[in-house]
């Protein structure tokens, strides 16, 4: 679900401002210049001085200027007409990129008064639980997350709310800056029939994804049962590919929170 964050500046020359998005979020920056008259005809310029070109946008007199807009922002960004009326420069920058952070400058020319905005940029997604293997200790089940930055934390947890040991936890890192985490647990034979829960966590941007499984007693027992023969231990594949499919398709709830 799209969400709008919409940020109000009223600090003077050199100060900056941190600020927090998520990839796909529309987020508007805004700055008050401390005047309420219409401003519209000025010349007003947001920039990034790590980009070439810089120009995130520039207007004069309420008209926008493509030459010499950076590609990355074409088609992205909009200025509030109604907000430049009464003295505020409010600058809509849509379908937030993980490229997008940095320190962005806002001049207002017909003052030369500079306006500083530090973007953070964070990113995040439900994990999915799938059954992995079946051992004499139980079934191994899986959970992965992908594409989220900064880099999150992944954990088990019972019904009970007790935190699970892990067999195996890993994080990779691809091209695009962009976290993958993936985590394995057993359950065991003798777990009584109740919903465990992969939690995937975020400190900076508070973000928090779960999902949860419910794995009946009888297919644990039935898979012990089956192991004991080889024509059982066919069964054990057949079944074992049936449970991850109701597993990730079926049987599996997402809990979102969000800051």
């Amino acid at each position: 679900m799209e969400v709008l964050f919409i940020l109000l500046i009223h600090f003077f020359e050199g100060e900056a401002h941190t600020m927090r998005a998520l990839v796909g979020d529309d987020v508007i920056l805004s700055v008050d210049t401390q005047t309420s008259s219409d401003i519209g005809e000025a010349i007003v310029e947001w920039s990034r001085t790590d980009l070439n070109p810089d120009i995130v946008h520039l207007q004069d007199n309420r008209l926008t200027i493509y030459e010499h807009q950076n590609p990355a922002y074409r088609g992205r960004t909009m200025l509030s007409a109604e907000d430049l009326d009464s003295g505020i420069i409010s600058l809509k920058l849509s379908n937030v990129r993980l490229a997008d952070e940095g320190k962005y400058k806002c001049l207002f020319k017909s003052k030369e008064n500079e306006y500083f905005v530090q973007l953070l940029v964070g990113a995040a997604s439900s994990p999915v639980i799938t059954l992995e293997d079946y051992t004499s200790s139980g079934l191994v089940l899986g959970c992965r997350a992908k594409g989220w930055y900064p880099q999150p934390k992944l954990s088990w947890w019972n019904a009970d709310g007790h935190l699970l040991s892990t067999v195996t936890m890993t994080t990779t890192q691809d091209p695009d800056r962009l976290y993958n985490i993936s985590s394995t647990v057993v359950v065991e034979r003798k777990s009584p029939n109740r919903p465990l829960t992969c939690r995937v966590h975020q400190e900076l941007f508070n973000q928090t994804r779960e999902t949860e499984i419910h794995l009946p007693e009888n297919i644990i027992s039935g898979l012990a049962r089956s192991c004991r023969t080889t024509d059982g231990l066919i069964a054990v594949a057949v079944v074992l590919s049936l449970v991850t499919i109701v597993v990730t398709i079926i049987a599996y709830r997402t809990v979102y929170r969000k800051s």
